[in-house]
Order: structure tokens, then C-alpha cells, then sequence
């Protein structure tokens, strides 16, 4: 999950770089990479912040409760076997 986030992060800073040097007129605009840009922009949902952590959250402690119940498991299993 932390790579991802940060591969995202990486992605965003260079549409940030894109965008910041088109609209200071230091590099030419091309249309397609416009148009993808606002493509891929109209498909993320809008969500209020407060909604989103909360969404957060619980997902990740539910995953986190998986790896509980999995370390549990492997333990149960090694003392049965001795």
C-alpha cells in the first residue's frame, strides 16, 4: 500500500510539474495530454475529506485485523503441531 501511494504521489507530481510549466508558457500544451488529464480528473469521486478518512480507516483496520487473525492461525497451528 505505501508504494502505491507513493508511486501515486510520484505520478501526480509530474501532472503537477506538466500543468505548472504549460500554464507559466514553458513548455507547449498538447491537446491529448490535456484532454487525458481532465479525463482521468472527472473520474475521481468527489468525497468529503472527513468521509474519506473515515472510509480509510476501517479498511485498513480490517486488513490489519486479517494479518491478527492470520498471525493467530500460523501460532494455533505451530502449537498443535509440537
Amino acid at each position: 500500500l505505501e508504494q502505491s501511494v507513493a508511486r501515486l504521489l510520484q505520478m501526480l507530481e509530474t501532472v503537477e510539474s506538466y500543468v505548472s510549466d504549460v500554464v507559466a508558457k514553458r513548455r507547449k500544451p498538447d491537446h491529448l495530454v490535456g484532454s487525458k488529464i481532465a479525463s482521468v480528473v472527472s473520474m475521481v469521486p468527489r468525497i468529503q475529506p472527513e468521509i474519506f478518512a473515515k472510509a480509510f480507516r476501517n479498511n485498513v483496520q480490517d486488513l490489519l485485523m486479517v494479518v491478527y487473525l492470520s498471525n493467530m492461525t500460523r501460532t494455533q497451528l505451530a502449537v498443535a503441531e509440537r
